[in-house]
């Protein structure tokens, strides 16, 4: 079975989720235990609780620890916490580890962990609130123990506080952590000019880390990301592109693994930041499946993207609990394209401004020929991830490419955050940059918060997914896989989430 079977069939292929890949050889042990590491673009804030951008996750989780963690497969694990139990249908009680200390020596107390919650949902310029949606309260009690308390019954609420990263109290009222001071198997060593990040390996609860020091970079193209990997610059490297695949496998001292990612590609439509006719014509829900009908994704899928890719019937990855298997793609017909955008009015078609970050040109190429095809003339606008989000948020950006990843595996990260309306208060819809409200899709999420019943949670999660699929707020384009590059002798650890946990990477002796 291919790799885009399997997705298509709803599960992934054992080598998707194999955990230890590494070859013999010591070619490259001549860094004697540093590792550098390349990634898709620079980190705009070392912040733990003002992102929410996979890159950041995988950087900062070296530094960071939060309650519990999720395994490489994606099991929950205990991390800070060393066990939990459910004191009654709204509390847990989580039992902390005992003599942590961070990174600066002071030591970790459960003072810290109900402090690192009221500064998650209480920072101005805080990410986290979908993550901690229904939780009203978590209490010291003691040094060595914490409850959370939520509003109802929420069967999600362990699995989520993985992304809650812990700081000290001394920390609860900084505007911007720029120095991560956390429990993690790597201390903060500093950052330079162009945004690079080293850590050096420390004495923590953690196993004691192989590689002493690690790097990382950020390289937005990903021609000048693959040449700094098969030059040696760097170690590993992610997200190599699709179309140099091939010849990075052949380079000496280099290999390719297939590195699974929970993302799906997006389009996302914001109506309020677009101009003239565009805005009135991205707010007609006829023109927004229009352009779904006229973006032919499976060439992309198997001609730009060289086949590490599948169309996206829905929002979320198949093994995202609340993945609906009944879903099949809106197929390509640019005829009816044409045709809903003359019914809705446009039929002479408009203008409108596209941001991407440092993605392959020939996706944004495919997507300004075929929306071209039908009248709407895209013009696309590159900037680096982070400025893509932030000017987003600020509504200024009408069209948006991007992945979205459930890295918590539940359908609700990204009904919480993107489909529900904005209610900062309760924490959902703070990533609505598109303005999409429906009460319907809103009762669905909240029901699926408080619904403890497996299957009937499923169904509401599907139901609310199928909700806002009708009225297509963002596009689902494709599902991808993507290929890290490692040098010879380096063991690294896959990751389903794609995080790149160092503490478990060694050089081969």
């Amino acid at each position: 079975m291919s790799l885009v079977q399997s997705f298509r069939s709803g599960w992934v292929v054992p080598v998707l989720l194999s955990t230890l890949l590494g070859v013999g050889g010591s070619a490259c042990g001549s860094r004697g235990g540093r590792v550098v590491i390349a990634l898709r673009s620079s980190i705009g804030t070392l912040d733990p609780h003002a992102h929410d951008e996979l890159m950041a996750w995988s950087l900062l989780s070296n530094f960071y620890d939060a309650l519990v963690r999720f395994s490489p497969t994606m099991e929950l694990q205990p991390a800070l916490a060393t066990s939990w139990e459910q004191v009654d249908a709204r509390t847990v009680r989580f039992h902390l580890r005992r003599g942590v200390r961070f990174h600066d020596g002071t030591p970790f107390t459960a003072e810290d962990v109900a402090a690192s919650f009221r500064r998650a949902v209480g920072h101005p310029s805080g990410r986290l609130r979908h993550y901690l949606v229904g939780i009203e309260e978590v209490r010291a009690e003691g040094e060595d123990s914490v409850l959370v308390k939520s509003a109802a019954a929420s069967p999600t609420l362990v699995h989520r506080l993985c992304f809650l990263f812990l700081v000290p109290k001394s920390e609860e009222t900084v505007p911007e952590i720029r120095e991560p001071i956390g429990t993690g198997p790597y201390r903060f060593a500093g950052r330079d000019k162009h945004g690079g990040v080293r850590g050096v390996r420390t004495a923590t609860w953690h196993e004691r880390p192989a590689i002493r020091l690690v790097e990382f970079v950020g390289i937005d193209d990903e021609s000048e990301r693959t040449r700094s990997f098969t030059t040696g610059q760097v170690d590993v490297a992610v997200a190599l592109p699709d179309r140099l695949v091939g010849e990075v496998g052949r380079s000496p001292g280099k290999r390719l693994v297939v590195q699974p990612i929970m993302g799906v590609r997006l389009l996302a439509i914001m109506p309020g930041a677009a101009v003239g006719a565009a805005r009135a014509a991205l707010s007609d829900v006829r023109v927004r499946r229009a352009m779904l009908a006229a973006i032919d994704r499976e060439r992309m899928a198997n001609v730009v993207y060289s086949g590490n890719a599948t169309v996206a019937t829905q929002y979320v990855h198949p093994v995202v609990f609340g993945y609906d298997p009944a879903l099949r793609p809106v197929p390509y017909d640019p005829v009816q394209a044409r045709r809903l955008l003359v019914e809705a009015g446009f039929g002479q078609g408009f203008d409108v401004e596209l941001g991407h970050g440092h993605i392959a040109q020939e996706v944004v190429g495919q997507l300004v020929e075929n929306l071209g095809a039908i009248g709407i003339r895209v013009h696309p606008r590159g900037i680096s991830f982070p400025a893509l989000q932030a000017r987003a948020a600020a509504g200024g950006l009408p069209l948006m490419i991007y992945s979205r990843s459930c890295m918590s595996g539940d359908a609700s990260d990204f009904l919480n955050s993107t489909i529900h309306t904005p209610d900062p208060a309760r924490g959902f819809g703070g990533e609505n940059f598109h303005g999409f409200s429906d009460p319907v899709a809103d009762g669905l999420i909240e029901s699926a918060e408080l619904e403890a019943d497996r299957e009937q949670r499923l169904r509401l999660l599907q139901h609310a997914q199928r909700r806002a699929l009708e009225g297509l707020p963002v596009l689902p384009l494709v599902v991808q896989w993507e290929h890290l590059g490692v040098s010879e002798g380096l063991e690294v650890v896959i990751r389903h989430d794609g995080w790149l946990w160092c503490a478990a990477f060694r050089w081969a002796r």
